[in-house]
Formats: C-alpha cells, sequence, structure tokens
C-alpha cells in the first residue's frame, strides 16, 4: 500500500509541476507582449509652422519643444513651442534687433541666450529677461553672428567686422566680458560666423577672411575676394591652430558642427567669378568641407543651384542620428533647400516653405527642426518629410 501512495503522490508532482511550468511560461509570454508594447517608439511628429518672423533661428529645448529667435518691432524676440508647434510663450526684450542674422540657445539652467548684431541677452526659463550687454570697442555694434555656452558655463560670441576685423568674445553666466580679442588681416571684412565647443573642450570658429585681387594686396571689391577661415582656440582666445581655405575668388564659411567620429564639417558658398562678380547669380555653389581634428581637408563636396546673396549668411549644417550631414540653404529657383548625406543612409534632397534655409538642427527623435528666412519652421522626421506636399528629389 505504501508504495503505491508514494506513486501517486510523485504523479500528483508531475502534474503540479507541469502546471506551474505552463503557468510560468504563459506569465513570460505576456511579460514579453507588455515589453513590446512598453518599447514601441513614439511617432514622430512633424509639422510646418509659420511664426509672422523673418530670418527664423531655432532650436529644441530639454523638454522637447523649440525656441525660436527673431525680432519684433525693432526688438529681440523669442518664442516657445511645445513639441506639437504649438505657442506656449513669447516675450520681447529691451535688445534692439537691427542686423542680418541672430542665434539662440538654451543654457544649461534653462534659460536662453540671444545674440545679434546689437548684442547678446540672457533670459530665464519663462522667457523674462535677466541681462544683456551691448559693449563694444570697434564700430557702431558689437556685430554678434552666433553664441555658445560652454561646458564650463561662460559664454562665448563671435561676430565682425569691427575695424575690419573679426570678434571673439567671452562672458561670464551673468553677462560680463571677461575677454576681448580681434583676429585677420589688415584687408576689411574678416568676419566669424560661428563658433562650437571643440571635441576635447576647447573652441573651433569658422568665418570668411579677406584676401587680395591679383597685384592688389587687398581687393577693393572685398565681399568678392574671401576664404574659407578655420581657427581652433584656447578657452581665453589663444590660437592653436589657424586655416584658410579657397582660390583666387571667393570661398565663405558660415556654419560648422562636430563630427561624430571626430573632426568637422563646414558649410558655406563658393564663387569662382573669374574676376567678374556679376558672375555669381549664375555660378555660385554651396561648399560643405569635412576637416580632420588639426584643421586639415579630408573631402570637399559642391552642389550648384544656390540663389547667391552679396551678404547675407544663410547656410547651417548639423549632424544626422546615423552619423552624416544635413544642410539648407536657398535654392535660386526653388526657394528652402534642405539635403542630407551619409555613408548609412540615404541621400535626400528636399525643397520646402520659407523662402530659404537660416537654421538647421538635429532633435531628439533623429528629425531635423529648420528655421527659415521667410518665417517658417519645419519639423520633420530623419527622411526631411513634413507633410505630404514636400518636393523631394
Amino acid at each position: 500500500m505504501k508504495l503505491q501512495v508514494d506513486h501517486k503522490m510523485k504523479t500528483l508532482d508531475v502534474i503540479v509541476i507541469a502546471i506551474l511550468i505552463i503557468i510560468n511560461g504563459c506569465s513570460n509570454e505576456s511579460n514579453e507582449l507588455d515589453q513590446n508594447i512598453d518599447t514601441d517608439p513614439e511617432p514622430i511628429i512633424t509639422f510646418e509652422k509659420d511664426v509672422n518672423n523673418v530670418k527664423s533661428a531655432v532650436r529644441q529645448t530639454k523638454d522637447g519643444g523649440y525656441v525660436v529667435a527673431g525680432g519684433l518691432g525693432g526688438q529681440a524676440w523669442l518664442l516657445k513651442l511645445d513639441k506639437y508647434g504649438e505657442e506656449e510663450w513669447q516675450n520681447t526684450y529691451t535688445l534692439g534687433d537691427f542686423g542680418y542674422t541672430r542665434s539662440v540657445v538654451q543654457t544649461m539652467d534653462g534659460g536662453y541666450l540671444y545674440a545679434g548684431a546689437e548684442g547678446i541677452l540672457k533670459a530665464d526659463s519663462n522667457g523674462n529677461e535677466m541681462w544683456k550687454n551691448i559693449s563694444r570697442t570697434k564700430g557702431a555694434y558689437p556685430f554678434y553672428e552666433d553664441a555658445i555656452e560652454h561646458s564650463s558655463g561662460d559664454i562665448y560670441a563671435v561676430g565682425g567686422p569691427g575695424g575690419g576685423q573679426a570678434q571673439f568674445v567671452k562672458f561670464n553666466a551673468n553677462g560680463s566680458v571677461l575677454a576681448r580679442r580681434w583676429y585677420g588681416s589688415k584687408c576689411e571684412d574678416d568676419i566669424f560666423r560661428s563658433i562650437i565647443e571643440s571635441n576635447d573642450g576647447k573652441l573651433v570658429v569658422v568665418g570668411e577672411k579677406s584676401h587680395g585681387n591679383q597685384s592688389y594686396d587687398c581687393a577693393f571689391n572685398f565681399m568678392y575676394y574671401k576664404d574659407f577661415w578655420i581657427l581652433k582656440l584656447r578657452k581665453n582666445g589663444g590660437v592653436i591652430w589657424e586655416k584658410t581655405y579657397g582660390g583666387p575668388y571667393m570661398e565663405k564659411a558660415d556654419d560648422i558642427v562636430a563630427l561624430e567620429d571626430g573632426g568637422y564639417a563646414v558649410v558655406g558658398d563658393k564663387c569662382a567669378h573669374g574676376y567678374d562678380i556679376f558672375r555669381c547669380s549664375a555660378v555660385a555653389k554651396v561648399v560643405c568641407l569635412k576637416l580632420d581634428e588639426n584643421g586639415d581637408l579630408m573631402e570637399e563636396l559642391s552642389w550648384s543651384g544656390l540663389n547667391f546673396s552679396e551678404r547675407l549668411p544663410y547656410f547651417s549644417i548639423t549632424t544626422t542620428s546615423e552619423g552624416g550631414l544635413a544642410w539648407t540653404a536657398e535654392h535660386k529657383n526653388k526657394g528652402t533647400w534642405i539635403h542630407k548625406w551619409g555613408p548609412n543612409e540615404e541621400t535626400v534632397t528636399i525643397y520646402g516653405d520659407g523662402f530659404g534655409g537660416f537654421d538647421i538642427n538635429k532633435t531628439m527623435d533623429g528629425g531635423f527642426i529648420i528655421g527659415t528666412w521667410g518665417g517658417t519652421i519645419l519639423k520633420t522626421d530623419s527622411e526631411l518629410y513634413y507633410d505630404e506636399n514636400t518636393d523631394e528629389e
């Protein structure tokens, strides 16, 4: 009898174990299903929004929304959008808005830096003005083209010309000037257009440097005799290295981005006018240079079709989520011109609204946010798509 009971108990144990295995398996499948549901990516938000403000600089903010910099009634102006492109707030400031260009970045404390020709200001996270600095030593205005907050907490702004030279200014977090330096040649119109923190925590600036015309050391039509100009600087402005790229005619750098695998990409334009400056409207091109960490040239690419403007800086470049590059400019026939390419992704070119590109930056979802000369803000996906009317090549 004892043997029979043991046998029945063993049989019961086997049944219980089998049931537990089945239940556990179902639970695992349920957990896997839940995990799959939880990890499904959110749909990428795209939109087109007219902010009724020309020359729109734009950046994504830490909350997934966007900040737009412009001018309103002759004053500096900021607009905060949520991730859907809907307005959260806007404000104007005591800083004037004279000039062709402006830049905006969000600072580590959640506030905002606005830089333009008349000076630089800091707003808090709600858009309230905290300080401004309009000091200058040469010229009617500081003529800032770009500004950043360094990882050290200091602020840097670049621009020009002042007395014909490019300007570099270092501020503390409260807007007081710590250093001001000038760079360039004896010729007119040397300008810094963009500044970034370098991959090793220093600084890299780009712009345009004047040169001579044939037998003349400095050209009379100096805006048409320029070189791409790239410098690596210490945090106090000391020069580590300086490079120029170009020929006897016009090449101008306007924006720079650090590459994920080291080095930099610079975008601008060129006009091989053959000493006939009126040819630029026909022959001007977008140019992109890829440089190594020492500023040495690795690759040069160019694209025909640019709508040439003598003085206006309207190029911007960013990296893609796949390690490629994307830039925006203005096409002579098709308006806002956006192009992306890279070794791990499809090459895409689109033409959008807004009369011409002004600013492009990569977003957290792998897409792009683009500001235009005409005041249209475009939020695209990773393939530059933003609505069914997108004109793509």
